[in-house]
Formats: C-alpha cells, structure tokens, sequence
C-alpha cells in the first residue's frame, strides 16, 4: 500500500519535531551542526525514505515489476550522510585533537530515525530519539567522570631557555599529548636568560610520571626538569 500524501506529511513533520530535538541540544552546546542541521537530516531523510516505498510500489503496481527495492535509496542515505558528518569533525593537525565526533555520530543517527519515520515505524523513532537524546546529555557527565577518574594531576618545575622558540616548544609538547593546562607560573625574573617555571597540568593514565620527566628533558631548550605529585592528589591516594 502506498504511503499517502497525508500519511506523508504527518511523517515529515514527525521527522522535523524528532531531528529539531536532537538538535536543539547539540544547538545549546554551540556545535558545528546545530539546530537547522539535523532537522534537515531527519527531514531529508524520511522524505527519500517515503519516495523509495512508494516508487517500488508504484512500479509493482502499473508495471509489475518486481525488482524495484525500497531500500536502495535507504542504504545510500546512510552512506551519504557520513560526508556530512565528516565535515562537522575539525581535524587539529597541529594540536593532534580531533573534534566533532559526537556531532558527526548524531547527524547519523538522525538519519537513520528519518528513515525509520519514513518507513511508518513512528514509536520505534520516537524511542530511538529519546535515547540518543540520553546519550548526548545524560551520558556526557558519565563520560566527564570517567575521564577525570583516569587522568592525573602533576607540577612540572621547569628551567629553559628564555626565548619564544622555546616557550613555542613547550606549548606544542602540551598540545601533542593533550595535557590540560591547570595553572602556570613564573619563579624567575622576565629578563633573565634562562626562565624558571611552575606547571600543573592534566596528563591520561598512558603518560607516566617517568615518561613525563623523560620527554621534557628530551625537549631541546629545557636544561631541569622535576615532576611531582600535588600534595592533595597524594593525601587521596
């Protein structure tokens, strides 16, 4: 039976108020793909979904043929979308981060809800937008506690060069290995040639405290360097 112009409307405008949902909370967040994005996704994509059932069905029913599959412009949508999601990730060379994934993976799922709304399955849509929804903000303090549980804090007592080649040096260091800068500080004066620093920063769980002071003696410039524990992060331990 194919899928009337009403049943079709009904269908694209539950596929704007379930993409505008999953959107308005990657909006509030100020991602790249936001609001208008993802209710375009969800909207296009029941829209090919609804056209794919009714030209099978329409070329069944005036022409008997049997061949015409439904899914075909479905799987394409889904294999599509992924070079929209690709241009909401923002590759940092120079830093080494990648940003973006989260958005990327919801533009997907939007998608696939546009094409289950497509398909008539409205409380299965429904279902899945609630859940992704979950995910984006329920889930993301769970992810923030995991994180933080598996990094550690440490105070970097620093003496290099005091020149802006060298302080470029260290900055791409941080960057490299994503370590959080929490506090810094400077224990020599502003002319002198060499410049002693305090550091506290952020490191994961892969980069140990003697794989940290290795790499910042291996770092043309630095003369000393001593890594330590905050007396906190101890007194926890």
């Amino acid at each position: 039976m194919m899928i009337s112009t009403s049943d079709s409307i009904i269908r694209l405008i539950v596929a704007i108020i379930l993409g505008g949902l999953i959107g308005y909370e990657r909006e509030a967040r100020s991602q790249s793909a936001g609001l208008r994005t993802h209710i375009l996704v969800c909207l296009g994509a029941c829209l090919c979904m609804i056209i794919s059932i009714n030209i099978a069905l329409d070329f069944y029913s005036v022409y008997g043929y049997t061949r015409s599959d439904p899914e075909r412009i479905a799987a394409q949508v889904i294999s599509g979308v992924g070079f929209l999601g690709a241009g909401t990730i923002l590759a940092n060379q120079k830093g080494h981060s990648v940003k973006g994934l989260t958005t990327a993976a919801s533009i997907w799922g939007v998608a696939a809800v546009g094409l289950v709304v497509g398909a008539g399955y409205l409380v299965t849509a429904a279902a899945a937008t609630v859940l992704i929804f979950i995910v984006l903000t329920v889930f993301v303090r769970l992810d923030k506690m995991m994180r933080k549980r598996g990094r550690h804090s440490y105070v970097l007592h620093l003496t290099m060069r005091n020149t802006v080649g060298q302080s470029r040096r260290l900055s791409e260091y941080l960057q490299h290995h994503q370590l959080t800068l929490l506090s810094f500080r400077t224990l020599s004066g502003e002319e002198e040639e060499n410049v002693e620093l305090e550091l506290t920063v952020h490191v994961g769980e892969e980069l140990s405290q003697s794989e940290l002071l290795s790499d910042l003696l291996g770092i043309k410039g630095i003369k000393q360097a001593t890594v330590t524990e905050p007396k906190e992060q101890k007194e926890k331990e």
